[in-house]
């Protein structure tokens, strides 16, 4: 797994070579971070000095045979004192579609890592916290049924690896193989709308499944999408249900995305649904709705499929020197055999972007997050936070950050309740494109 990160790395740091990429835009950097209170706790603080390896980058290719798009926001940390062991936090989710015989057979390759946490309720030092790797293949088939109307069927074979306290040599009893398999009848309704009927079914196996009980999923929905010159919206409504030892967990399905265009350069887009999700789904669908960051306290380690809810609300203005964006988020979670993982979290991101100069881009970011935990032992909690980084350019290509972060963890456990201040210095490569750092949660 490591050294698949490290390929996206290099790719980082090195940029991609216009023969190669259609677009890409990114930076990255090295150097040191200080904190106040390295080992999370609300009294006897420790101070420490991080080492930083940081990238953040974007790259999409699209030809007649070959459509990809890699996405990545990561920090390989060292710590000076040895407190934690080395460690690669962050989101990295990519996606690679290839045409064997284009319009008929394709094969496609999706790619996400990102981290979770180990026991809810506590500091999320990088004791509590675990890596996910989701890696799939495999084909989708076309076959044309008439003049309007086609069937697509895809296969997949999916990996998903766990890395315990960011020990690569450390098994985890999560580890697990999936196959899927799913069918979908198509009928094109005009230029710019269609509507499908689709079934799938998934079959998940865990290496240790004595202790985590394998289980299968089916799923049936109505498809349509729409898009028009301004406006994008794509529905789904059906049923869905998943077998753990011979308990049934099964519920509506319903996926609603919209997206309108205000104006030029003002956008707004609405998320809500209901779905039977797992941790390494979970971790897809937020990479999609939240894009990737170096959030990791959203995701919570379980062995059971659960009852997703969410919903979310996103403006984002973006003109050439200004960049706003504002989004709400709310999702619930409902288990079957973990029920002490039952919650609901609420989160509010702001972020702002002022480019002063064609030299120095100023970037602002505050959050808040609640969890709630009803009919759980687990403690709720309260999150705030707030970044604001300076990116310098020199020339065209060397960039320096200089970023102070302020966190404060509040929860019904005195355990889980401290402060922390960061400061950031970093100096590396940026592409012409990079236009500063985009800002996330620091920590979590």
């Amino acid at each position: 797994m490591r050294r698949r990160i490290a390929a996206f790395l290099a790719a980082g740091c090195f940029g991609i070579p216009p023969l190669y990429a259609a677009d890409a835009a990114g930076e990255i950097g090295v150097g040191a971070i200080y904190t106040d209170n390295i080992r999370l706790v609300a009294t006897d603080t420790q101070t420490d000095t991080i080492g930083v390896v940081t990238t953040d980058f974007l790259v999409h290719e699209q030809t007649r045979h070959f459509d990809a798009e890699v996405a990545a926001n990561l920090q390989y940390l060292t710590y000076e004192h040895n407190i934690y062991t080395k460690e690669l936090l962050g989101d990295l989710a990519g996606f690679g579609k290839f045409a064997l015989l284009p319009g008929r057979i394709d094969w496609v390759v999706q790619e996400n890592f990102g981290q979770q946490q180990l026991s809810p309720g506590t500091p999320l030092t990088p004791l509590n916290l675990e890596n996910i790797n989701y890696l799939s293949t495999g084909p989708d088939l076309s076959v044309p049924l008439g003049s309007q109307l086609h069937a697509q069927m895809s296969l997949r074979y999916s990996k998903v690896s766990y890395q315990l306290n960011n020990n690569i040599f450390q098994l985890d009893d999560l580890n697990n193989d999936r196959g899927d398999a799913s069918l979908a009848l198509i009928h094109p309704l005009s230029a710019t709308s269609n509507a499908s009927l689709n079934v799938s079914t998934e079959r998940v196996s865990y290496d240790d499944s004595m202790d985590n009980p394998d289980y299968t999923t089916r799923t049936g929905y109505l498809h349509y999408d729409a898009q028009g010159a301004r406006s994008k919206v794509t529905l789904d409504v059906g049923y869905d249900d998943a077998l753990v030892v011979g308990e049934r967990s099964h519920g509506a399905l319903v996926r609603a995305d919209a997206a309108r265009a205000l104006s030029g350069a003002s956008t707004v887009e609405l998320s809500v649904g209901q779905d039977i999700s797992d941790s390494g789904n979970l971790l897809r669908q937020m990479q999609t709705s939240n894009n990737v960051s170096l959030a990791t306290g959203a995701l919570q380690r379980s062995e059971d499929p659960f009852t997703n809810r969410y919903a979310r609300v996103n403006w984002r203005f973006d003109r050439h020197r200004t960049g706003l964006e504002v989004a709400l988020t709310q999702f619930r979670e409902t288990h079957s055999i973990e029920t002490d993982l039952n919650r609901t979290r609420t989160e509010l991101d702001l972020n702002a972007r002022r480019n002063l100069s064609e030299a120095l881009v100023l970037n602002a970011a505050a959050g808040y997050a609640h969890d709630s935990y009803f009919g759980s032992t687990t403690p709720s909690d309260s999150y705030r936070w707030a970044t604001a980084d300076v990116a310098w350019r020199f020339g065209r290509h060397v960039q320096m950050h200089a970023q102070y972060s302020h966190i404060d963890q509040r929860s019904d456990a005195v355990s889980n309740t401290y402060t922390e201040n960061r400061f950031m210095l970093t100096l590396g490569l940026a592409t012409e494109k990079s236009a500063g750092l985009a800002l996330s949660n620091p920590i979590r």
